[in-house]
């Protein structure tokens, strides 16, 4: 046995090698460090485009603004056991037009309400409860 010695003739390395699967180790690991690499610059070019595509949108413009009557303003307005004149005078304030045509005992006319909406469908609202010909104008 010592007469067919060698040295590193029992060397697990010199095994590997000649078995041929230390080189196939070694290409395997080529592959994936390869693959790395693809996979890496696939994400960064990707991540570059949606970059750019992001930046090179226009800026946002100002909203317009519209201008809206008295008219078409929509608010809240709530009554409880108020008279006419004191409903007319709160729908003076509040949408900022002018009421006419209230009737001569307006004081005798209570109102209980809760309303969201304009100032011309309020007073129809109002004509149609109370039996009444109030109108309304622009200020």
């Amino acid at each position: 046995m010592a007469r067919h010695y060698r040295r590193g003739m029992f060397s697990t390395d010199a095994a590997w090698r000649r078995l041929g699967i230390a080189t196939a180790v070694s290409l395997w690991r080529r592959y994936r460090v390869a693959a790395a690499l693809a996979g890496a610059i696939a994400l960064s070019a990707a991540a570059a485009i949606i970059y750019q595509q992001y930046n090179n949108v226009e800026p946002a413009k100002e909203p317009e603004t519209l201008a809206i009557s008295p008219m078409e303003t929509v608010r809240v307005v709530d009554f409880e056991n108020a008279p006419l004149p004191v409903v007319v005078e709160r729908i003076r304030e509040v949408y900022g037009v002018e009421v006419e045509g209230l009737p001569e005992n307006a004081d005798d006319y209570v109102l209980s309400l809760r309303y969201e909406g304009t100032p011309v469908d309020l007073i129809d609202t109002i004509n149609d409860i109370l039996s009444t010909e109030i109108t309304v104008k622009e200020r």
